[in-house]
């Protein structure tokens, strides 16, 4: 679904508390064609957003469509499914540019 975001002039971006280099071996198994980003060690930016559990030290799978000004402009909380996350977004962008 990446193109159907790009076409839509939409960036998409991963996050994980995890390290580097399990996310790089993560992204050439899975394929990820979209930049990660390594929320470790200090995990501030699932701090920041509010998705850090302390218990776990991880995040939750929460993806958030953020227009360009900064702005969250929707929500996909807490899926195990992240074809949801995928499809939900791209349907709450459609939404948000007039279809």
């Amino acid at each position: 679904m990446l193109s159907e975001f790009q076409q839509r002039d939409t960036q998409v971006l991963g996050a994980s508390t995890d390290a580097a280099a399990p996310q790089q071996a993560f992204a050439e198994h899975c394929g990820v064609a979209f930049p990660l980003v390594a929320d470790f060690p200090a995990f501030a930016a699932a701090k920041a957003f509010g998705v850090f559990n302390e218990d776990r030290l991880s995040d939750r799978r929460i993806t958030f469509v953020i227009d360009k000004e900064g702005v969250i402009r929707h929500v996909v909380d807490d899926r195990p499914n992240t074809e949801i996350h995928a499809t939900e977004s791209l349907e709450a962008i459609k939404k948000l540019s007039g279809g």
